[in-house]
């Protein structure tokens, strides 16, 4: 029998270096050659976990998000689930897109939902927090920042855009002492923030920019879940808690 360090002295030197890095920065190790984007978000750690080690609250509500958009897309071109004024809004939309480049592509979908005021999951559907579909935003015609960000996902989803360049992300804003949700997307120009609050309406800004606002809790999209190390320092600290409520 081969012991385990006989075994190891006869892998080449560059697939020990592949195993201890992966065994270290899982998160960074996402294909070939590959580093994920995301993976400083906001100067953080992010660190990919499984979905039963992610809060059971978060998972819940996005996987009935996600189930319902994937049942009956609110955005196809020939669905009925949006109001007049929007479908119309939405088709015009879609026919320009193949001729923005990607940058333009990003502000135009931001607009198209900035343009929605701000409302609590109180005001619009007597909870402290909700997750809502798209069908949900559009009659409500108003939602708070997960309304906009899920919303823009599904959005840029159905424009082509896959969703490994796609996060919706939770953060904390230590300023106002409050909780929200943003989407991160990857661009060749690097990531950059969508966000329901930034003026123009169709202002958008790489990350870098955040960095000094917003500290990073949760991230996730259909294929993954992320946590970041740096708030389990902070939550210590007593500066931020891990319960999300926007």
């Amino acid at each position: 029998m081969v012991s385990p360090q006989g075994a190891m002295t006869r892998l080449p030197l560059l697939s020990i270096w592949c195993l201890v890095f992966c065994a270290f920065f899982p998160s960074l190790a996402i294909g070939a050659g590959q580093i994920d984007p995301f993976v400083r978000l906001f100067g953080c750690q992010a660190v990919a976990v499984d979905p039963r080690e992610f809060p059971l609250y978060l998972e819940k509500n996005w996987n009935r998000v996600l189930a319902e958009e994937k049942h009956n897309p609110s955005l196809q071109l020939t669905s009925s689930r949006l109001p007049a004024v929007d479908a119309s809004q939405w088709l015009y939309l879609t026919s320009k897109a193949p001729g923005m480049d990607e940058m333009t592509r990003l502000r135009t979908v931001t607009a198209f939902f900035n343009k929605f005021p701000a409302a609590s999951d109180m005001v619009n559907y007597g909870v402290e927090d909700h997750w809502p579909t798209l069908t949900e935003f559009f009659s409500r015609r108003s939602g708070d920042c997960k309304a906009y960000t899920l919303s823009k996902y599904f959005a840029l989803r159905a424009l082509g855009i896959h969703d490994d360049r796609l996060r919706i992300v939770l953060v904390h804003i230590p300023a106002r002492k409050a909780n929200h949700a943003i989407l991160a997307v990857n661009t060749a120009k690097g990531v950059f923030i969508l966000d329901n609050n930034t003026v123009p309406s169709d202002l958008i800004l790489p990350q870098e920019k955040f960095s000094s606002q917003f500290i990073p809790l949760f991230m996730i999209n259909e294929q993954g879940r992320w946590v970041f190390r740096q708030d389990v320092k902070l939550l210590s600290a007593g500066k931020v808690t891990r319960q999300y409520k926007p």
